[in-house]
């Protein structure tokens, strides 16, 4: 008897049709076979015997098919190869896992034979019939199918666009969807007509929240049996099954519309839809659940429970049923007294042997609420978006905007549509033991819930909410698994689940940001496909297959594998999909195994497009631009040439990197390039892309230090008998180098204007026609009568009130020159003391060059200059608002003013240190929200006074020049927005803006969440400031400001999402101009070429060097080969040819420009409603405009966010 009749169940197993036809298998043939043209089944045995003329040695070519065989886990027949009688065929059917469980046992283990024999069967047609040409290598296996290479970006941007249907099986849900859809009616309660993809996405959150679509495994793969039917395969287990499996997609997911089209209005249009809409009873709680009556109630009563136990949205169906004077407030009290709930039985003591407290059932009240969880920044924006769109009582909504509100007790907080929460207060809310209050504030103790008890158990503990909406989530998703945030998201009993952002990671960012950055000399409108089907194509493959260079294909790799671990966290532990949430033992899937690339960068294949179908609401940007075309966005680079000064400080840290180069002969840790410097060399590299708009960092001290270092090197080489011509230690062009450096070090020492400026701290202004009487006194280097007078901004905005508050005074130049004298000698008061300490240890000796000499002292190479220049910059203000009223003139004359008023004006001698007394306080500020009617003012400086003519003529800043023109020509007519890197160049921007009387506020991150707030609020709701300097880092969190027209990046930004981003706050839904982006850069400096070098890389390279520069290699090498930009000695003879002058040089004196001195300079800032930040104690030094330098302003302090 055969192996085969020994087997158990014979009868079941005899049944083809039980097994699956998978493919066919070519064998040599054994020449003394008498196997003939017709299929004959064959059995493990007949497979090694001679007798039967098969192939003898199959069990060693094949061992996976004799071990399937002898399990009876396949069948096989075999015939003569019609095309090739020299070759045996044999076509192999496999027994399903999910058919005869009950016959053979199946091993998990032995599954990874047939993943062995799936690399060799031939799965064709023509191979199954025999009519494939054998002699070819056609073979086609189910393995040999393409993987899937396609990268996460191109994946993300094919998504199909949303198209919801409303054939659900809820009437409610059904209806939503249609009036949401349905442009001729319109959503009640909404005041914005909604764009037809909003009203799509909107649709589509709830069809996926009502009835989830139940999608194939994402682990199986569909085949096509070349014997007829279908199967579905599993690549990672092996495991082949008949019939499909599927799960449920998430009540949920990931609203990822692009930047600035409108995901918060998407939301808002869902939760009206829905409102009233409730969420059903877990399955594990539904058993027992209906109410219990002890007595029989009234039919208002049994006809409240039954409207709720149906689920029926009676909230929006009142407000229609009532009509006329008809009061349906009882029935709406009876409906709420009435509330459907579930009871979750208390849990089972473990300690079965003692007494244990037997705790009560916890009841759990069902709830239409969707809480929305943001961002402390986007707080009033939800609100403002709110009170813009939906009338007033079409929503009930409540904000716990601060940590001091009291949560409302449960049957009160069901009560709202919508509860805005922060993240921060949530995580605190849903902890064990809550510190949101120091003191119980509850009326009655009975029910207090403070904190100040212990075991506060959260309100929200108590319900089970129809939705939640997590804005800006791919915050959610660089938490830890298991941390606070995932805690407190998973203790909230919710249905339906969202997280609402335009880039979830990096790699998952719209095609259509990538245009952002590109230049454009026409302007991009927006609709220009072809241009963005290219930038898809380009980007399809994730490139990983074909990159050469190691370390680009790690990174590369290292990148979408953390995009994918991302992606993973929120599908996981925040939206429960399955079945990548299965616990073990209850089919759980790994993550890791199915969807993470492998090392060659192959994923299975359609497993990560079937999730990001499943999660992902987006419209490709193709259909948008059908329906909506954003104003043209105009991005362009200007080239400025640098000035002497600019030139100078970027020569000082080339001569920096060059001097720690060739004395620490670039070996070891003394080298500043050594991996294990790379945190400070990454500061430094900072710092150097900082002077690229201005630099005073460095002090004379280290200039003298570095010179001495690089002397005694070279003298010690001259001993030793080397010169610059030998090949020996010192490297070819080394000598050469030190030499250069070393005149560059004596540049800086012997140039007053830098020499001032470092020890100062300020960046140079350049005034014309200043009173002569004043220059000597107000000068902040060696005065030159014939040039222009340098001077600090802080000190010109000092001399500009002092004016300007005396224009109606006999002579409003009066005591300008004792001020100056006072304000200067503070000024050295504060610096002499440290240039004091900082040449103690420096011995001069002027030779015959007259070059300085010292000893310096044993030390290591890179700690001669290196030591400030790898330190983050001192920070110059604190300031983040203008303190500048108006740029106009007064409106009184001189005549208005009374004389007796003039006489009693102190007029002090020219002698006097203090300032005089202002004889011109203007009035009050006008409301943010009204622009002033006063007619054009007289000239109240007589034509004839130095002090008209009195001019801005230039700075010492090239891109500083630059902006103040562009402001000065645009800000009346177009509101700006400029993005720096580094807080020290907003204060300099902003201290000469303030002298120019131009308005403006600073968007930095160290401002508290109602700040940045009520910044934006302002910025966008008013006229009163046009300028908002803003941190490009803080430009990525959902801000609209749309207001803006006119885009400044003050340093080439490294990473173009970064820049894109940037930019998409303005280019957005909402805006109504052109755009205009400007990008500058110093011709022929370090950053040209960092730019140049950025526009080459490729993906896998920018994601390589995302988190620093010196990560690209090419670009590393870029700044080891940086050379000394050229410094004439014209330039430094010449004062005026060491600025970027102004195109129209700009008065100083008479613009009435006067600071609010003593006044809130937060009296035209749009807070959010009852939330105003407490004010600390007012700091010691004004400093002018801005405030001393490494001292804190004299101005309210913000608290911490």
């Amino acid at each position: 008897m055969s192996h085969r009749k020994t087997l158990p169940h014979a009868d079941f197993l005899k049944e083809l049709t039980n097994f699956q036809s998978l493919g066919s298998l070519i064998l040599p043939f054994h020449p003394d076979s008498e196997l003939g043209d017709d299929w004959e089944e064959h059995y493990p045995e007949h497979l090694l015997s001679n007798d039967n003329g098969l192939y003898h040695d199959t069990q060693n070519a094949h061992p996976a098919l004799w071990r399937l065989l002898c399990l009876g886990w396949v069948r096989t027949f075999a015939r003569r190869h019609p095309r090739n009688r020299h070759e045996l065929q044999v076509r192999v059917y496999l027994l399903p896992a999910d058919v005869g469980g009950k016959y053979i046992e199946r091993n998990s283990h032995d599954w990874d034979h047939v993943k062995k024999l799936m690399t060799y069967i031939d799965s064709s047609k023509e191979a199954w019939d025999g009519t494939q040409d054998i002699n070819g290598n056609n073979s086609v296996t189910i393995l040999s199918r393409p993987s899937d290479r396609d990268s996460l970006f191109y994946l993300f941007n094919s998504l199909p666009s949303p198209s919801p249907s409303s054939n659900l099986s809820c009437p409610f849900s059904s209806y939503a969807i249609d009036s949401l859809l349905d442009k001729g009616t319109g959503l009640p309660g909404f005041k914005t007509e909604l764009h037809t993809y909003q009203r799509r996405s909107a649709a589509m959150m709830i069809r996926r929240e009502a009835e989830p679509t139940r999608a194939l495994d994402p682990r199986l793969e569909e085949i096509e049996c070349p014997g007829g039917g279908l199967a579905f395969y599993d690549r990672i287990t092996g495991i082949v099954l008949r019939q499909p499996r599927y799960y449920d997609e998430a009540k949920g997911g990931l609203l990822s519309e692009t930047m600035g089209l409108g995901k918060t209005l998407i939301c808002l249009a869902a939760i009206l839809a829905t409102k009233g809409h409730w969420p059903q009873i877990p399955p594990e709680c539904s058993l027992n659940q209906h109410r219990t009556r002890f007595e029989v109630g009234s039919l208002v009563q049994m006809a409240a429970t039954a409207a709720n136990r149906e689920r029926i949205p009676w909230r929006s169906y009142l407000p229609l049923m009532s009509s006329g004077n008809e009061d349906l407030g009882s029935c709406r009290r009876v409906l709420e007294q009435n509330m459907p709930t579930y009871s979750i039985p208390a849990p089972e003591s473990r300690r079965s042997r003692r007494p244990t407290v037997i705790l009560p059932e916890k009841t759990i009240r069902l709830c239409s609420t969707t809480l929305v969880v943001v961002p402390r920044n986007l707080l009033s924006h939800w609100k403002s978006e709110i009170a813009k769109h939906i009338e007033k009582e079409a929503l009930k909504v409540l904000d716990l905007d601060s940590n001091e509100s009291v949560t409302p007790a449960a049957e009160d907080l069901l009560l709202y549509d919508i509860i805005i929460l922060t993240k921060t207060r949530l995580i605190e809310e849903m902890s064990l033991e809550s510190n949101l209050r120091n003191a119980c504030s509850c009326v009655d103790t009975d029910r207090c819930r403070c904190s100040v008890k212990s075991g506060y158990n959260s309100p929200l503990k108590d319900l089970h909410f129809l939705r939640i909406i997590v804005d800006e989530g791919h915050d959610f998703s660089t938490f830890a698994r298991k941390n606070s945030a995932v805690a407190a998201l998973a203790s909230i009993r919710v249905e339906r689940r969202w997280i609402v952002s335009g880039t979830p990671s990096s790699g998952l960012l719209g095609v259509e940001a990538s245009t952002a950055t590109i230049e454009t000399l026409g302007g991009l409108d927006g609709n220009d496909g072809q241009l963005i089907q290219a930038i898809l194509e380009s980007r399809r493959s994730s490139g990983l297959a074909t990159e050469t260079n190691a370390s680009v294909r790690n990174s590369t790799l290292q990148q979408e594998r953390k995009d994918l671990e991302k992606l993973g966290s929120i599908a996981i532990d925040f939206l429960n999909l399955q079945p990548w949430s299965n616990t073990k033992g209850n089919d759980a899937a790994s993550w890791k195994q199915y969807i993470m690339p492998a090392e060659d960068g192959q994923r299975k294949p359609k497993s990560l497009a079937s999730v990001l179908e499943s999660l992902v609401v987006r419209h490709r940007i193709d259909d948008i631009e059908k329906e909506i075309n954003l104003p043209p966005l105009h991005n362009r680079t200007v080239w400025l040439e640098p000035t002497w000064h600019d030139k100078l400080s970027l020569n000082l840290f080339i001569l920096n990197l060059a001097v720690n180069a060739v004395t620490s002969e670039r070996i070891d840790q003394d080298y500043m390039f050594h991996s294990k410097n790379r945190v400070s060399l990454n500061q430094l590299i900072t710092n150097l892309r900082y002077s690229g708009f201005y630099w005073t960092g460095f002090t004379k001290e280290e200039i003298v230090k570095s010179i001495g270092l690089s002397r005694k090197y070279l003298e010690n080489k001259l001993k030793s008998g080397e010169s610059e011509e030998d090949s020996g230690e010192l490297r070819k062009g080394d000598y050469d180098l030190l030499q250069r450096a070393i005149r560059v070090g004596e540049t800086a020492l012997s140039s007053p204007s830098w020499t001032a400026f470092s020890a100062a701290h300020e960046l140079g202004l350049y005034v014309d026609d200043f009173p002569d009487d004043a220059r000597k006194a107000w000068s902040l280097s060696e005065d030159e009568p014939t040039g222009p007078l340098i001077m600090g901004a802080p000190q010109l905005s000092k001399a500009q009130h002092y004016v300007d508050t005396h224009l109606y005074a006999p002579d409003p130049g009066s005591g300008l020159a004792a001020l100056g004298e006072s304000t200067m000698e503070k000024l050295w008061q504060g610096v002499q003391p440290k240039l004091s300490e900082s040449t103690k240890t420096i011995v001069y000796n002027s030779d015959e060059s007259g070059l300085v000499l010292f000893e310096p002292s044993p030390q290591k190479a890179k700690d001669a200059l290196i030591s400030t220049s790898i330190q983050k910059p001192v920070l110059l203000g604190k300031r983040t608002i203008s303190r500048t009223k108006s740029t106009t003139s007064p409106s009184k004359s001189a005549k208005q003013y009374d004389n007796d008023l003039i006489l009693q004006v102190s007029t002090k001698s020219a002698t006097s240190t203090e300032e005089q007394p202002p004889t011109n306080q203007p009035p009050k500020l006008k409301s943010a929200m009204k622009s002033s009617t006063r007619k054009q003012p007289v000239d109240p400086i007589d034509p004839s006074s130095i002090l008209s003519k009195t001019r801005l003529s230039g700075t010492a800043s090239a891109k500083l020049s630059y902006l103040l023109d562009r402001v000065v020509s645009l800000h009346e007519s177009e509101k700006i927005i400029i993005f720096y890197e580094g807080d020290n160049i907003a204060f300099y921007i902003a201290q000469t803006l303030e002298v120019l009387g131009i308005r403006f506020l600073i968007y930095t991150g160290s401002l508290s969440a109602a700040r940045k707030s009520a910044y934006i609020a302002t910025f966008n709701a008013t006229e009163t400031f046009r300028v908002l300097l803003m941190d490009v880092r803080q430009a990525a969190h959902g801000l609209h400001i749309a207001a803006a027209s006119r885009i400044f990046f003050v340093n080439p930004v490294w990473q173009p999402t970064v820049e894109a981003q940037a930019i998409k706050r303005a280019h957005r839904i909402g805006q109504t101009k052109p755009v205009f982006v400007e990008t500058l850069v110093l011709k022929d400096t370090l950053e040209d070429r960092m730019l140049q070098r950025r526009k080459k890389m490729s993906t896998q390279e920018h994601h390589k060097a995302e988190k620093s520069l010196l990560d690209d290699d090419v670009m590393e090498q870029l700044i080891k080969d940086a050379d000394f930009l050229p410094l004439l000695e014209e330039e430094m003879r010449d004062v005026r040819r060491q600025m970027a002058p102004l195109k129209v040089p700009q008065r100083l004196f008479g613009r009435v420009s006067v600071g609010l001195q003593g006044e809130d300079l937060d009296q035209d800032l749009l807070f959010p409603e009852g939330v105003k930040e407490k004010k600390r104690k007012r700091q010691v030094g004004d400093g002018g405009a801005m405030g001393k330098r490494k001292m804190v302003g004299s101005v309210t302090i913000p608290r911490k966010a």
